[in-house]
């Protein structure tokens, strides 16, 4: 079963629950009563009605629901369609097979604007009238109609509780009371495809009487053994002992001696009577006991209780006794019952009446059941009689066999099968379709979204051609350019629809052939805030990846040190559309320049106040601030070290600015760096004439070690305090001197 008959199912069983005299209110309208479920049968009309409030001025347009496959993890809906003329409060309906099937009907109410929808209702099959097939004292059966279940109760109400039954052949209702009046009546049983009908017209059945309790008499069979009066075994040459010899009465029986042969166990008793389990015209069979054996007209016994090969409509009588105790063995009361009438011949074939999506009808005839089997039937074929015509719930677009009987009665076989009609249920109608959905448009191609189930067609002309070119996906490629297309789609027929009208068609006009895709952009100057590329004639650009485009070349009030791409097209013509996009040029906008200060600048291998042994080399180095630019752009700043003086003097014209100096003898010298201030322009670094010096003074000593005066000479005291001012004195690294040198 799909999901989509599960999901009506659901549906279905959540509008019975819910009920449909809601009421349901809009800003200006209100719907107070519903349309409700109805049970028919196909062919019959049935009424709808809703009432709103206010009633002027109201519209009414009523819509058939038809519950529709969905997608692959999508869950099913119903398609609505307005009904042509039924704009009426009260709409006559006319019950069709798709009715019984799962159709619903809704009615749409406006108002001024306002609209609401009414609850769904839907049409149900009603059970069949049971037909009586046995009953007793305490039972019931009935024949059993395949997809039908059955109820019986008492009373003139059908309780809600009631406990209904379902069956192959026949449903039997046991433990009833005897000579009590019961109903019974049936129902379209649930399935995974629909919910359960509503009962049918109700079969009145009375229980037989009790039977009476029989007198006991000379040779009655009670069930129970009589008690036997035990009397002495004859003795030879003795006369038979005559009657009872007087005696006291004690309420006892009076021992009785044992002789040669006297008997004293119980007397067997005899069975029950047999129980009949099954009758036809040729066999009887009744409940066979473990233990016993069985005849038939006086005939062989036999351990099976069932008799073959007998007459049609004859009385025959059955015995039981117990198996294997020889022939004086108690044989039980006899059952007396006849064989049915043999069996009618076969019925014309049956006449098709109707055949819907899910539903096949054929002509009804009194005293006639009907089967049916999926494809062409077996020789041995089992067939599930019901003496509807009906046959609901059936597979969609199949080929089904339908055949017909006379049915049989409580005396009577059912009759031959008739010859078989062969006959297909029809495919649902596929819903009307709407246009194709537009997804984009080029010169030699239009695609429309791809629906899953649907397939589409194109063509030029105003009217459509008779043949179309029909396929899946939604691309057409391959066209001419700036031409007008019409795009059609619809349902295909399936296993379970028909194939759907053509919808209404989709205009798309392609669009002009584009111009041949440039080159990238070549730059042509950039700063912090302007890119600007070579402009070429008939060109325009963008900086934002196509977005927007301007005919100039030159793009300002950019971010500084940022990178940005550039592409440029061919612009549109009246001849020809706009070209793609050329490759990107990537280009960074400028840094702000690096305006590096004298602060920067730096000695290093020595530090102030550095004791250094006499006539031993001491190595530094000059750092100059912003040194370290290697892309310089105008305005940049930086330091280059040009001499040093103390000690030794000498110069650099280039890196490493590294010097050597010793000190010859003891004593106290400062060594000087002069760093040369330069910015970049035009391409090159120019000297401002600003200096910056830096310096660093040295203490030799012969020992490379500070002098350690005793305690005569200076004060303990003090030499801490002149060690402490040295250490202060080595992190600083010299004096900042500016000053503009001469020309």
């Amino acid at each position: 079963m799909s999901k989509a008959r599960k999901m009506m199912a659901w549906l279905l069983t959540g509008i019975m629950a819910l009920g449909m005299c809601m009421t349901v209110e809009a800003a200006g309208i209100t719907i107070s009563r519903q349309p409700e479920d109805v049970s028919s049968a196909e062919g019959d009309t049935v009424v709808f009605e809703v009432t709103a409030e206010p009633a002027d001025n109201v519209t009414y347009q009523w819509q058939q629901g038809v519950w529709q496959k969905a997608e692959e993890g999508k869950e099913p809906a119903f398609t609505w369609t307005d009904i042509t003329g039924a704009d009426k409060a009260v709409y006559e309906h006319k019950v069709t097979a798709a009715d019984l099937g799962g159709n619903v009907y809704r009615c749409k109410v406006s108002l001024n604007g306002e609209t609401l929808y009414s609850e769904s209702a839907a049409v149900k099959m009603a059970g069949a009238l049971p037909v009586l097939a046995a009953k007793d004292s305490t039972s019931i059966t009935v024949q059993a109609v395949r997809g039908q279940e059955y109820a019986i109760y008492t009373g003139d109400t059908l309780p809600a509780d009631v406990q209904w039954k379902n069956g192959e052949d026949s449903i039997t209702f046991t433990d009833l009371v005897p000579g009590t009046e019961y109903s019974i009546v049936s129902r379209v049983a649930a399935s995974e495809g629909s919910a359960a009908g509503e009962p049918g017209q109700a079969l009145v059945v009375t229980t037989e009487e009790a039977p009476e309790p029989q007198e006991e008499g000379p040779g009655t069979v009670t069930g129970e053994p009589e008690p036997q009066e035990e009397k002495p075994e004859p003795v030879a040459g003795e006369p038979e002992p005559q009657g009872e010899e007087p005696g006291p009465v004690t309420g006892e029986p009076e021992p009785q001696e044992e002789g040669p042969g006297t008997v004293t166990e119980e007397p067997e008793t005899r069975p029950e009577i047999p129980e009949l389990v099954n009758r036809t015209d040729t066999t009887l069979e009744v409940e066979a006991l473990e233990g016993q054996e069985y005849r038939i007209a006086q005939k062989e016994w036999q351990e099976s209780g069932r008799f073959e090969g007998l007459s049609p409509d004859t009385e025959y009588v059955i015995e039981t006794r117990m198996a294997g105790k020889g022939e004086d063995t108690p044989v039980s009361d006899p059952l007396t019952v006849r064989t049915m009438k043999a069996a009618a011949k076969a019925p014309d074939m049956p006449e098709l009446r109707t055949a819907g999506a899910d539903v096949i009808e054929v002509a009804a005839e009194d005293g006639m059941e009907y089967a049916i089997c999926e494809g062409m039937a077996a020789s041995d074929q089992q067939w599930n009689w019901q003496t509807s015509p009906v046959f609901s719930g059936l597979k969609v677009g199949t080929e089904y066999s339908v055949a017909a009987r006379i049915a049989g009665t409580e005396d009577q076989m059912p009759g031959e099968i008739s010859e078989l009609l062969i006959v297909s249920t029809e495919k649902y109608a596929a819903a009307a379709l709407g246009r194709p959905e537009l997804v984009s448009v080029s010169d030699t191609r239009i695609e429309v979204k791809a629906v899953s189930g649907q397939v589409y067609a194109i063509y030029k002309e105003q009217t459509m051609p008779e043949t179309l070119n029909w396929q899946e996906g939604g691309v057409f490629a391959d066209l001419a350019p700036n031409t007008q297309y019409r795009i059609v789609t619809k349902t295909p027929e399936t296993a379970y629809h028909k194939e759907s009208v053509v919808s209404e068609a989709l205009v798309a006009t392609t669009q002009k052939t584009p111009a041949e895709t440039p080159e990238a952009p070549r730059l042509k100057s950039r700063s912090q805030t302007v890119l600007e590329v070579e402009k070429e004639t008939g060109q325009e650009y963008s900086i934002d990846g196509g977005k927007t485009w301007q005919a100039g070349a030159r793009f300002e009030g950019l971010k500084a040190e940022t990178a940005y791409e550039i592409v440029t097209r061919v612009k549109e013509t009246q001849t020809a559309a706009a070209s793609a996009a050329s490759q990107a040029l990537k280009a960074s906008t400028l840094r702000n320049p690096i305006e590096t200060g004298a602060g920067e600048n730096k000695i290093t291998g020595i530090w102030n106040g550095q004791i250094i042994k006499t006539g031993r080399n001491v190595t530094f180095t000059a750092v100059g601030g912003g040194m370290e630019i290697e892309e310089p752009i105008g305005g940049d700043v930086r330091y280059v070290p040009v001499k040093w003086q103390g000690l030794s003097d000498g110069t650099w014209k280039k890196a490493p600015y590294t010097a050597t100096v010793k000190a010859t003898k003891n004593g106290t010298y400062t060594i000087k760096v002069t760093f040369d201030r330069q910015v970049y322009k035009n391409g090159k670094w120019v000297s401002d004439g600003e200096d910056d010096i830096k310096s660093v003074q040295l203490k030799a000593t012969a020992t490379g070690k500070a002098a350690v005066k005793t305690g005569d000479e200076t004060p303990a005291g003090t030499y801490l305090i002149l060690l402490a001012a040295a250490a202060g004195a080595a992190g600083i690294v010299g004096v900042m001197v500016r000053k503009r040198r001469k020309a």
